[in-house]
């Protein structure tokens, strides 16, 4: 712990009950303070069971939101350091206003959407370090002398929104000269958590504003007017108003437009819904703080003698940098993967969560191990993979158990999803770290999460002892088409994934137990084999789903896979079937069996079901169901997301197989690339071009067909070797020069 302050608190209202719909008026705080000589160096550190939003002589600390993010509080908690050291003057003042977000607010998923998820009060604490020139230190201590008051932030909800009575405003609280008298003075308090928590300073870059728009005015009737941001996003309205005092603005937010309303049915009882009251001070800025919303889709109704001046769009997410793109001459199949981009934009705000609209956006850990590959090619996502897989270890169940979602809500989430062991969510504690380690080449992130996945795989080697799973109450092949999975299958698979991924995580750190899970995978497989293949190599539910895994898993051959998947493409119309587990190894394994062909149909088709069909019905990011929207049945009624990254894993497809950038396990994080292209020799695509970032600098990939000919050009920075595989092509012509390549293929008699 590297700081040791006192935790305060101010009661605006009396506490809420987890049953409550909206919480309290959100606590300000400010302490002024004078410096005495000069600076050297100063640091604020601030930590919250709540989020803040801090200023500091007058500004804005930064320019973060829903700070300092969402952990399992009950195991610890993050805290945030500023470099403060330009921003003091002789007399400073530090404000700070917190509002209940995931600690205090509504959290959960349908049924155990409730408030309090852990705690029913926000606590803060802060400590103001400085050191000066001849020596000295100070620290400044949140404590019972800082003042505290209730202002305009009438109440605070992630889900439900904020509801803002300007008519309050405490005006520029953090300036030093401001008058507080009439303040109160906060209350210290024994942390809740006390005997086991401990502060850990945060590694995920903070949530900002990362893009803005300015939204198009649909339609105008009585007051009440409908925008359209032309692109759905996580976030908030960034708005202008000028009117009387008293005049009320009301935002509700919605992913699509049903008859030319709103649409919020699929929102559950996340209420999404802003309102701000005018003090009638001229133009008047609103934007929230302390919620964000996923949508496409704003309407605003004004009630009383008000008019909108302004209105800007603002997408949020955690800071993360870009480091890959993808592009291609097909505008549906760049369009999906700019979908899929999306997708994971609106969702890794501090957590990877599964949706940002309704009354869940939890961190399943299904979703989440689906779509790491794709994730970490799209932006660099080391920092923010190691914060959730520490949060998927807080979450791990005594037995060994890795539960659906993390960080684990404390409201009963556990109870309600009553699925055990769900196969391909328990294993995020296995395909993560092995990702991570094979983008970024660091052991430690092996040698942290080793040990959890160990834990889970002597669960289920006691409830196994045939080396079969029986699936329990999983998920299976979420949201799949046609016959389902059998879950017995998907859990065997998964249990045969988990042992083979901890064999060569022990060999990678050289761990005793490398061969112990190699013959535990060998014994899986053989179970597996014995269990669920027929003499005619079917394996049990004869699905899609369960050809890709069990062929990417290394349970079958690949004439096995090609045999019976070709005949399920064939049964289903040259239609996929797969859900959020199958659709990740689709595309590969069709290229793996030589029937790229059949993949490059599939991605490029825009019928039902497939992601062309949602780009050419207006999508903007990837659908949660094929069935989203039908022109059959229009919307799909019951859960429904319009922004779920899960089937977007075809991202990875794009990188490695498209374009062929593929990591080497044996040389991690990219000392060594593989370029492996398939290209696409029925000509629905005609070129392709993308890159990714590495430590070592940008590799460069583009192909373009050329008459009968394939024209393949690679750069490659110098400090990293590479290879080149082209299957079922011939070589023409060569030539390097240095860090570039280029190939002239044809396809091979």
């Amino acid at each position: 712990m590297l700081f040791d302050s006192k935790w305060i608190t101010y009661k605006t209202g009396e506490y809420k009950t987890a049953d409550d719909k909206y919480g309290n008026p959100s606590p300000y705080f400010r302490r002024s303070f004078k410096t005495a000589g000069r600076v050297k160096k100063a640091t604020l550190f601030a930590s919250a069971l709540g989020v803040f939003k801090i200023y500091l002589n007058g500004e804005p600390l930064s320019g973060e939101y829903l700070s300092p993010g969402w952990v399992d509080y009950s195991k610890k908690l993050p805290f945030i350091r500023y470099d403060i050291t330009e921003r003091l003057l002789e007399s400073n003042a530090i404000g700070v206003v917190l509002g209940d977000g995931w600690a205090v607010g509504h959290i959960g998923s349908n049924y155990t959407f409730k408030r309090n998820g852990y705690s029913d009060r926000i606590e803060f604490t802060a400590l103001i370090r400085i050191e000066y020139e001849n020596g000295e230190l100070e620290e400044i201590s949140s404590d019972k002398t800082w003042r505290a008051s209730s202002g305009a932030i009438r109440r605070s909800d992630i889900y439900m929104g904020e509801f803002v009575d300007n008519r309050l405003c405490l005006g520029n609280f953090s300036q030093a000269a401001y008058d507080d008298s009439a303040w109160d003075y906060a209350e210290e308090t024994v942390f809740k958590f006390s005997r086991n928590l401990y502060l850990e300073e945060t590694i995920v870059p903070p949530i900002v504003v990362k893009h803005t728009f300015k939204p198009v005015l649909v339609s105008q009737e009585n007051g009440t007017f409908i925008y359209d941001v032309t692109q759905n996003i996580a976030g908030v309205l960034s708005c202008v108003f000028r009117g009387k005092c008293g005049a009320r603005v009301v935002i509700r937010h919605g992913e699509l437009l049903e008859n030319g309303k709103l649409y919020t049915e699929n929102l559950r009882k996340a209420e999404a819904t802003d309102t701000y009251i005018l003090s009638g001070n001229g133009d008047e800025y609103f934007r929230p703080l302390f919620t964000y919303h996923g949508f496409r889709y704003a309407e605003i109704t004004v009630e009383g003698e008000a008019e909108i001046v302004d209105i800007t769009a603002e997408a949020m997410y955690s800071d993360l940098k870009s480091t890959g793109s993808f592009e291609c001459s097909d505008p549906i199949v760049s369009k999906i993967y700019q979908n899929a981009l999306w997708g994971q934009r609106d969702n890794f705000l501090n957590v990877p969560t599964d949706c940002p609209q309704r009354d869940e956006r939890l961190g399943w850990t299904g979703d989440a191990q689906i779509f790491c590959q794709s994730a970490m090619y799209n932006m660099d996502c080391r920092k923010f993979y190691e914060k959730y897989l520490a949060d998927v270890r807080d979450a791990q169940l005594g037995n060994g158990v890795i539960p659906a979602a993390a960080p684990l809500p404390h409201v009963g989430f556990y109870d309600y999803t009553g699925h055990d062991a769900a196969a391909g969510w328990c294993e995020a504690i296995a395909e993560i770290p092995y990702c991570h380690y094979k983008m970024y080449a660091d052991k430690k992130i092996i040698r942290d999460n080793l040990p959890a996945l160990k834990k889970l795989l002597d669960y289920y080697e006691t409830e196994s002892p045939d080396y079969i799973r029986s699936g329990g109450k999983g998920y299976g092949d979420w949201v799949s088409l046609g016959t389902p999975t059998d879950l017995g299958v998907v859990s065997t698979l998964y249990y045969a994934k988990a042992a083979e991924l901890a064999s060569k995580m022990c060999g990678i750190i050289g761990d005793f137990e490398e061969e112990y899970y190699s013959k535990l995978y060998l014994r899986i497989k053989d179970a597996f084999r014995a269990r669920y293949i027929s003499e005619d190599g079917r394996i049990k539910s004869d699905t899609q789903t369960a050809y890709v895994m069990a062929y990417k898993f290394g349970i079958i051959d690949k004439n096995e896979a090609e045999a019976n998947l070709v005949r399920k493409f064939d049964e289903n119309g040259g239609h996929l079937t797969t859900g959020f587990l199958g659709i990740k190894f689709l595309l590969p394994t069709l290229c793996d069996i030589g029937r790229s062909d059949i993949a490059y149909r599939i991605i490029t088709d825009t019928s039902y079901p497939g992601w062309g069909y949602s780009v050419v019905n207006g999508a903007t990011t990837i659908w949660e169901h094929w069935d989203s929207y039908t022109h059959e049945n229009g919307i799909r009624k019951g859960m429904n997301s319009f922004n779920h990254y899960s089937f977007g894993s075809c991202s990875e497809w794009m990188f490695e197989y498209c374009l062929g950038i593929r990591p080497d396990i044996e040389n991690p994080g990219f000392k060594k690339v593989k370029l492996a292209p398939y290209m696409d020799i029925t000509g629905k695509i005609t070129s392709a071009s993308g890159y990714y970032d590495t430590d070592y600098g940008r590799i460069s990939v583009s192909w373009q067909k050329n008459g009968d000919c394939f024209e393949y050009k690679a750069s490659v920075p110098q400090q990293i070797s590479c290879e080149f595989v082209f299957r079922g092509m011939e070589t023409v012509e060569s030539s390097n020069s240095g860090t570039s390549y280029f190939f002239k293929l044809k396809k091979s008699e």
